[in-house]
């Protein structure tokens, strides 16, 4: 045998190997690196023939991701006090309050919706105008688009469809690309209260008043199932990754995580009640609703509710790890018969920073609060607070990609969307913020 000859073979093969199959070959073996769980020890690649920085960095981002687990700790890189009112973009453009808004993974474009029954598509960055979809008079047959309040929007993360749903009680959905209608689905008995993707896919789950969950496949314009089990109108809906959703059922004053393959779903209670009495030793504020849902990752997710109340959750216990209240502060009402009465803001919108320790909140105490998890995943405290008058009704916070900025978006409004039991007047306009948050500079 002649060893040598096969030596030289396989080395002039080596050198034939060209620069672009060698960043092929280096990429296969690193993706294989990932998927065995070796995230620590580049075995002796060189960093700079994977373009480690652009690669690598999204590599980790999709592994942890899949995995769902809460890998950024960024509460602490922003720099909230540099953050006023002239730094604090708003928009008008809805007659009736903003009651839903949804901006896609790039940041390019954001719709907003509102009980005028209008969407308007929005560039983010100069917040023009690039498409209105008019609402229709209430009762009008077979219109193309909504004809009563819109109160939910949801945006697949690949920014190819947007699906809308509102008092008409039918979902659309419309071509982000084209600015078309795509199709209605209109099997909900009752209100669409809340819509949400699944993280890198075309499934789409539904939150009605009628007390059902439904699932929709939009490549194939197809529904799929219905899932049962609120006892009282749904009234929030929320996905990750996984097959699964979470959401809050109202006056049941219950969370419920629903896993679509398994056909099961977990009870989570709440109702939660303050540590401080009244003089007759009843706790002052009572949790009587679960209004809001965000998840933080696959196994953590927090609530808002009427009772002021925020609730941090694990999906393997059934009672709030940590719970804060009021979180908006005590709005005091003074009563001819009853003196001052003080009640907790409601909690009317809560977003989160996917797989990060950093979460928002809104009420109508005129701030927008932002609330980091602790290191140890048992508790959040407030690190920050920006002043947005008017009613919170819709909040959405995205790390956007390839910019690498963070943006919040906050539709504002006169009104509670699902209601008018309060009226804000003192220069409180119906209009949609966006705010960019400024990393702390580095020393």
């Amino acid at each position: 045998m002649n060893l040598s000859a096969g030596e030289s073979e396989s080395s002039e093969e080596e050198i034939e190997e060209t620069a672009a199959e060698k960043r092929v070959r280096l990429a296969k073996a690193y993706l294989g690196k990932i998927q065995e769980g070796l995230e620590e020890d580049l075995g002796g690649f060189d960093a700079a023939d994977l373009d480690r920085d652009l690669i690598a960095e999204r590599l980790k981002k999709d592994e942890d991701e899949i995995e769902g687990r809460l890998h950024r700790r960024v509460a602490d890189t922003f720099d909230y006090a540099s953050i006023d009112e002239s730094s604090i973009k708003s928009k008008r453009g809805h007659q009736l309050a903003v009651t839903a808004v949804a901006f896609s993974e790039n940041g390019s474009i954001l719709y907003t919706a509102s009980k005028d029954g209008s969407i308007i598509k929005w560039d983010m960055n100069t917040l023009q105008k690039l498409h209105v979809f008019p609402g229709g008079r209430k009762g009008v047959k077979e219109y193309v688009g909504h004809t009563d309040h819109i109160l939910c929007l949801a945006m697949s993360s690949d920014g190819e469809y947007l699906a809308s749903g509102g008092r008409d009680r039918h979902i659309n959905i419309w071509s982000v690309k084209d600015n078309q209608h795509i199709v209605s689905f209109k099997q909900h008995k009752d209100t669409i209260s809340g819509l949400a993707f699944r993280k890198g896919h075309h499934q789409l789950y539904s939150a009605s008043w009628d007390r059902t969950i439904k699932l929709w496949n939009i490549d194939e314009r197809a529904y799929m199932e219905t899932l049962f089990g609120h006892q009282d109108q749904i009234g929030d809906i929320d996905t990750l990754g996984r097959e699964r959703c979470v959401t809050v059922g109202g006056r049941d004053k219950t969370a419920r995580m629903w896993k679509i393959v398994d056909e099961s779903q977990l009870v989570y209670r709440g109702g939660i009640s303050s540590k401080e009495k009244l003089e007759n030793g009843a706790p002052r504020f009572v949790e009587g609703s679960l209004d809001c849902i965000a998840q933080i990752d696959e196994k953590m997710f927090v609530t808002g509710g009427d009772g002021g109340v925020i609730s941090l959750w694990d999906i393997g216990r059934k009672k709030p790890v940590f719970s804060c209240s009021p979180a908006h502060g005590v709005n005091v009402v003074a009563s001819e018969s009853e003196g001052e009465i003080g009640t907790a803001y409601w909690i009317t919108a809560v977003a989160s920073l996917r797989y990060s320790d950093l979460f928002v909140s809104g009420s109508w105490d005129g701030f927008v609060r932002f609330w980091k998890i602790a290191q140890d995943n048992k508790s959040f405290a407030e690190v920050a607070k920006v002043p947005v008058a008017g009613v919170v009704n819709s909040i959405e916070i995205k790390t956007v990609f390839p910019s690498n900025r963070t943006l919040l978006a906050v539709g504002v409004g006169q009104e509670l969307k699902t209601g008018r039991w309060l009226r804000l007047k003192n220069g409180v306009k119906n209009a949609t913020k966006i705010i960019e948050l400024p990393e702390v500079a580095k020393k």
